[in-house]
């Protein structure tokens, strides 16, 4: 991959990719033999030829199955309940990699920490604290205590005048938020009986960015929602309880979306997510209750997040790409959900959220030390051309595509400057389908790419694929190229089949042709000219065997062919 420049360069360095293969290369034949590590399925399998019967027979093997199941061939009752619970317990795939985002500069991500009420609130409520505040035997905070807070900080609790019994500060809701919050952060603690301050929490408090993220992040834990003793409904426990599962979820959702998402649609899912989690069975019409309490404490949740500084919430009709997924064919909604969401989705005015630059950045960093894919606009600014394209390839909308390519531009002397690099990565790339990729993002991303293209129709080694480009765009119509051209999309056509198809589907494709005209295709395309050469090495000895080929290829291991997959549709639109 580093040799063809298919690496993303976010990667780790060569060194480092082969001494992780070598270090699980010596530990990877235990743990193949391993029961352990099967699934259930596999280990079954391997039972089936423990006894004799050969895998690839499948009557022999559902015989077995159908002795197994009525109990005579006895498993290890232990290790079986072991590997079904590790698979219910597993993730189902990877995560998908996330869009890519742009951020402010840091200058401006420090000032918007500076001026977000979290920071300013924590800030007061550290200094507050001083020396040290006694509190009651419950550890909550002495009520007068608490009525002071409410005043210095401004939280919107209204202790005398809401009619609500007030008796402690975890009564007082916001109060009890930002309480809880300091407690997490670490920058204050309790210790017999006593709130303290953490002197070693003093760069914390320092630094506003790092102090917004620490408390973001502490955010997602049961037990914010709900104070700790007395009664709360059900629905508020039931979304309180499992905050440390869907609120990253619900971040993670929004994260990237190029347009704000109805609330009703994060709401809905986070529901569903909520009673399938906690096993919750209701009657229709508690649910409906429930569900419509349920509504409101999701509501709350996302004004406490805007009041922090962590999300925007604002009002206007619902993109269309939130509707496109509401049909009967998508198993994840139900019916019902459905029809609620398609009625909410047509008002002309619904409530949106959308994450601000400071959560951008906190869940980026977050996704990225799960290991996720999370592509940040112009971090590659310093790439080699073609991993460059090959990021925005595999990532990149359209728009941060145009972004990213921009950047890297102005970083390498301008388009007169880079523009050639761009070019010259793309024709070095050994293969047809991402060459045409690379061509057809760096086209998408310029202001005259269609220009560029016309431009690119002479050029020995893009020609082919800038054509072909220029016809998939409506551009050029297959009557208005001269014999020369077609010529060469016909080849670049085939080299592209037995790319991605492999041998076998390129040979059963031209065995249609008939045999008097097979002949000369096979001549006017080998002498086309084209620019992949070895690739029409490979393409010749396909046109000698396709007489005989029917059931396999004698090029079925190519490695170009077997191990070269095609990355369109690949990106993201």
């Amino acid at each position: 991959m580093h040799e063809t420049g298919s690496a993303d360069p976010a990667g780790d360095p060569p060194a480092d990719l082969e001494g992780a293969v070598r270090k699980a290369a010596a530990d990877f034949p235990a743990a193949m033999a391993d029961e352990r590590n099967f699934g259930v399925g596999k280990s079954w399998v391997m039972a089936a030829i423990r006894h004799g019967v050969d895998p690839t027979d499948h009557d022999a093997l559902n015989a077995f199955f159908a002795e197994a199941r009525a109990g005579r061939h006895g498993g290890d009752p232990e290790l079986l309940a072991a590997l079904v619970a590790r698979e219910a317990d597993e993730p189902t795939g990877r995560g998908l990699p996330q869009l890519p985002v742009s951020l402010p500069p840091e200058p401006d991500l420090v000032e918007a920490a500076e001026l977000s009420s979290l920071v300013v609130k924590l800030r007061d409520f550290a200094g507050w604290v001083g020396d040290g505040r006694t509190l009651t035997g419950t550890g909550t905070l002495k009520l007068a205590d608490a009525r002071e807070l409410v005043a210095l900080l401004d939280t919107g609790d209204t202790p005398e005048d809401d009619g609500r019994p007030v008796r402690t500060s975890a009564d007082l809701p916001h109060l009890a938020i930002l309480f809880e919050l300091a407690k997490r952060t670490r920058i204050v603690r309790v210790v017999k009986g006593k709130l303290v301050r953490v002197a070693k929490a003093a760069p914390l408090l320092n630094d506003a960015l790092a102090l917004w993220t620490a408390a973001f992040d502490a955010l997602p834990e049961p037990g914010l929602l709900v104070k700790p003793s007395g009664w709360a409904p059900g629905y508020a426990i039931l979304l309180d309880e499992l905050l440390d599962i869907v609120l990253p979820d619900v971040l993670n959702t929004i994260y990237g979306m190029p347009e704000p998402i109805p609330v009703v649609r994060l709401m809905e899912s986070t529901w569903l997510a909520c009673v399938e989690l906690s096993g919750t069975e209701l009657q229709p019409l508690t649910e409906s209750l429930w569900r419509d309490g349920f509504a409101a404490e999701f509501r709350r949740l996302l004004a406490k997040l805007a009041e922090f500084g962590a999300v925007e919430l604002t009002e206007g009709p619902a993109d269309p790409i939130y509707t496109l997924d509401l049909v009967p064919e998508n198993p994840e909604a139900p019916p019902d959900v459905q029809a609620r969401l398609r009625t909410a989705l047509d008002a002309p005015s619904l409530e949106l959220v959308g994450l601000t630059p400071l959560a951008t950045r906190a869940v980026r960093a977050k996704l990225l030390r799960e290991g996720r894919v999370a592509p940040l606009v112009g971090e590659v600014a310093d790439a080699a051309p073609a991993a460059l394209l090959g990021v925005v390839t595999e990532h990149y909308s359209e728009e941060t595509a145009a972004a990213e390519i921009s950047g890297w531009l102005a970083a390498h002397g301008g388009r007169e400057a880079g523009l050639p690099l761009l070019l010259d990565a793309a024709r070095q790339c050994p293969f047809r389908t991402r060459t045409s990729v690379m061509l057809d993002v760096l086209a998408g991303a310029l202001p005259d790419g269609d220009a560029l293209l016309q431009d690119l129709r002479a050029d020995p080694g893009l020609g082919p694929v800038a054509t072909l480009l220029l016809v998939e765009r409506g551009e050029l119509v297959l009557e208005s190229l001269d014999e020369r051209e077609a010529l060469l999309g016909m080849a670049e056509q085939f080299l592209v089949m037995l790319e991605t198809a492999g041998p076998e589907a390129t040979a059963a494709a031209l065995a249609e042709v008939p045999g008097e005209e097979r002949g000369g295709l096979a001549k006017a395309i080998l002498a086309s000219g084209h620019p992949d050469r070895a690739g029409l090495a490979e393409l010749a000895e396909v046109f000698e065997q396709v007489p005989a080929v029917r059931n396999a290829h004698p090029l079925g291991g190519l490695a170009r062919s077997r191990g070269s997959k095609g990355k369109r549709g690949k990106r993201r639109r």
